[in-house]
């Protein structure tokens, strides 16, 4: 399994949100999460893309703890393990959350360039790799307001997949397309899965759910069930 969630719980201002959650993704697997508004799914995500601390349990990801629970305390990964832990998640915003003042390479080889973790030159060959894959050859220049909704989503896709990350998260991916951009980003997710990539998608569409999923995981009242479906 590239993704295993134990016993994990978070509460807010003492108000449970979710508690004792388990659940796991393996390689290549389409997991969806879904449940009603305010019941904890983009928590959940945020917890596991550390982006909130949960209060207990515990997240590994490819072997590696991104958060363990130790005699009653929640520990969270060292500098070095982060590091790692951050080559191997990859998270796509519902708003997208491109930077508006850079175009679509610059969007693209941001983070790796700063972490240093690819040249420039390297960075940019990746980057028209994946437009090219997304069917997005000649935006590399384009901002992100010159971009339609369909565009930003497979854009924001790309950014999160330059450093081959073994899990991709989405969070409501559906929300703002239409029925056509719907199916783009459906055949995109199965093309993703196909190479290998665990995908954990965050949404209240279920007919997005019942398309796709190969497991799903429904979050209601603080506690999961999880149905494992037949693949799509």
């Amino acid at each position: 399994m590239v993704l295993k969630v134990n016993n994990l719980s978070k509460s807010f201002n003492g108000q449970n949100v979710f508690e004792d959650i388990s659940f796991s993704a393996a390689a290549g697997e389409i997991v969806c999460i879904r449940g009603k508004s305010g019941e904890g799914k983009t928590t959940l995500l945020r917890c596991i893309n550390n982006l909130e601390f949960p209060d207990r349990g515990s997240i590994e990801i490819n072997s590696l703890y991104l958060y363990k629970e130790e005699n009653g305390q929640v520990k969270h990964a060292s500098k070095s393990e982060l590091q790692s832990i951050h080559q191997e998640i990859g998270l796509v915003f519902q708003n997208f959350n491109l930077f508006p003042h850079m175009n679509v390479m610059e969007n693209l080889i941001e983070a790796p360039v700063f972490l240093k973790k690819m040249s420039s030159d390297k960075a940019k060959e990746r980057a028209l790799e994946l437009l090219e894959q997304l069917e997005l050859e000649g935006k590399e220049h384009s901002y992100p307001y010159q971009l339609s909704g369909g565009q930003k989503q497979r854009v924001a896709i790309a950014r999160a997949c330059m450093l081959n990350p073994s899990i991709l998260c989405f969070d409501e991916p559906t929300s703002a397309l239409d029925e056509s951009t719907r199916g783009q980003i459906s055949k995109i997710i199965r093309k993703l899965s196909s190479q290998g990539m665990a995908i954990i998608i965050v949404t209240h569409d279920n007919a997005f759910v019942n398309e796709i999923a190969e497991k799903i995981i429904t979050l209601s009242e603080g506690k999961i069930t999880i149905e494992t479906t037949r693949r799509p």
